[in-house]
């Protein structure tokens, strides 16, 4: 996450979160137009959380297909 989206006091191992894909769990993301990352989890069409376009730095995994 970038430093400003952080809270004051966050810890350092809090600052990078993970979507982990487990047997019954799996997670894609979508970099919406505006810049904001979303998250589904089971490609699914709700979303499992979305970070606006200034709270996320770099994202790594599956895109939806």
């Amino acid at each position: 996450m970038l430093p400003s989206a952080i809270p004051e006091g966050l810890p350092d191992d809090d600052r990078t979160i993970s979507y982990e894909d487990r047997d019954d769990v799996s997670y894609t993301y979508t970099v919406l137009e505006g810049g904001a990352l979303r998250v589904n989890r089971n490609r699914e069409a709700t979303a499992e959380v979305v970070y606006g376009p200034t709270a996320w730095e770099s994202v790594q995994g599956d895109l939806p297909r």
